[in-house]
């Protein structure tokens, strides 16, 4: 494994914690537009890194700071 991988490992990681997290919130409709769209953005990251598009994936972040809402 290298450090390409195992960073893509982790943003599969955060990417399913994100999701799992966001998943009630946007269905109650806690979620405005624009955090829906950072959402889709944040996984259009995750999709480019495993197609293995450009060589250094973006920093994964993930702000939980409003998850308890």
């Amino acid at each position: 494994m290298n450090a390409e991988h195992a960073h893509i490992g982790r943003m599969i990681r955060a990417t399913v914690l994100m999701l799992g997290y966001a998943a009630d919130d946007v269905e109650r409709g806690r979620w405005s537009d624009d955090e829906i769209r950072q959402l889709g953005d944040q996984l259009a990251t995750v999709a480019a890194a495993l197609r293995g598009e450009g060589k250094t994936p973006e920093p994964f972040v993930i702000d939980l700071s409003e998850a308890t809402r």
